[in-house]
């Protein structure tokens, strides 16, 4: 066999293979180089994305609570409701003068010897003007509930007397029962603006041959002054007690 003279030799005496070919170590460098450039990109982006969350959901509970303490400062009732702003991201419908959907809720609104179990209105389409102090609505439609418990004792029954709807008598008919003692029905009926009026009869059964009487026959249930131009538009009396329904389109709600 030929050997070359600067071939280098095993130990046995046979010639070193020649090194096997590898990649120049700057190359593997520049590729890991990029790879930690990525990441660091994407997780810039991903804080980025956090922050970004996290100050729009600040900006919205800020405005969430403003909202809610001008509609104490400007309404009639008697607590702070809750606000919440719809949508996402909200600053982005803020820098549009546009928010699509606010719902407000407040519960045990005091109206004279009743209290108004809870009140709930959402409102569409709502336009800021240029200097964020007022703003055009064009729809918002609510509820407001009081329980026959709250009725009985605005009546001053409660406890020596029940009340119920009363749907054999009227799609609006209320009921008081006191067991044996008798039983006397009443009409429930919008008879103003944001004024509801129940008008209870005369006693039958027991009570009515003693010659009793209902402690208060008609009861004037006068709502709050609600936001954004809210008017009671009609009643209806459920399971649970009266409901209001109350609306307004393109009204204002300003400071």
């Amino acid at each position: 066999m030929n050997v070359y003279p600067n071939q280098p030799r095993s130990q046995e005496g046979w010639p070193a293979q020649p090194p096997e070919y590898s990649a120049r170590p700057g190359r593997s460098q520049r590729r890991r180089r990029r790879g930690r450039q990525w990441i660091t990109l994407l997780v810039t982006l991903a804080v980025l994305a956090v922050l970004a969350v996290a100050g729009d959901q600040v900006a919205r509970v800020y405005a969430q609570n403003m909202i809610a303490s001008k509609i104490q400062s400007s309404s009639g009732i008697s607590v702070k409701p809750s606000v919440t702003i719809q949508g996402f991201p909200f600053l982005t419908q803020v820098a549009e003068h546009d928010i699509r959907v606010i719902d407000l809720s407040a519960d045990n609104v005091q109206a004279g010897k009743v209290d108004i179990t809870s009140i709930k209105a959402t409102a569409t389409g709502v336009h800021l003007n240029s200097g964020f102090s007022s703003a055009t609505i064009n729809q918002i439609n609510g509820t407001a509930l009081i329980t026959f418990a709250s009725l009985a004792n605005a009546l001053g029954v409660q406890g020596v007397a029940t009340i119920s709807a009363d749907p054999a008598d009227g799609p609006n008919a209320v009921k008081l029962s006191a067991g044996v003692v008798g039983t006397v029905t009443g009409k429930v009926e919008v008879t103003g603006p944001n004024r509801i009026t129940v008008q209870m009869g005369s006693l039958s059964g027991l009570a009515s041959l003693l010659g009793g009487t209902v402690p208060v026959q008609t009861e004037t249930i006068q709502v709050p002054k609600l936001p954004a131009g809210l008017m009671v538009r009609s009643v209806a009396v459920t399971d649970q007690g009266i409901v209001a329904t109350a609306s307004a389109q393109n009204t204002t709600l300003s400071q």
